[in-house]
């Protein structure tokens, strides 16, 4: 017997982007795509992903550190989490709505905060080695 398919509600999404930014995002996202058996939107999502992130952090590093620390520390993750509820919602919104609605199975918020935790340490790995490549 075939086991039920499974896949990230727009909720979990926004907790693992919290947790772990657009990566996060774009990885769950992905596995969505997955399986809903459009491995271009999967592909394409993951790369969003990755982009994201990079401007995110880049732009974050170009803002003058007295402008950063004027910031709420939540602030810009609840802005980036805001905008990826709404293009998930956006581009899956309907298939999750259909899934939900034929009693199908969701991964649990905490298995996605999971893999947003291990998309931050993905990140701060990247933004250290680079830091150290070009300092």
């Amino acid at each position: 017997m075939e086991e039920p398919k499974k896949i990230y509600s727009t909720r979990a999404i926004a907790i693992a982007t919290f947790v772990g930014g657009p990566l996060a995002a774009g990885y769950l996202v992905k596995k969505n795509y997955e399986t809903f058996e459009q491995p271009d939107h999967a592909k394409k999502s993951l790369v969003i992903g990755v982009i994201a992130s990079i401007v995110l952090f880049a732009g974050i590093f170009l803002i003058p550190e007295e402008a950063i620390d004027s910031i709420p520390s939540a602030l810009i993750p609840l802005i980036y989490t805001v905008i990826i509820y709404l293009i998930v919602e956006s581009i899956q919104g309907e298939r999750l709505k259909d899934h939900k609605a034929s009693n199908g199975a969701f991964y649990s918020a905490w298995k996605a905060a999971g893999i947003g935790a291990i998309a931050t340490l993905i990140t701060i790995a990247v933004t250290f080695l680079f830091a150290v490549i070009f300092s």
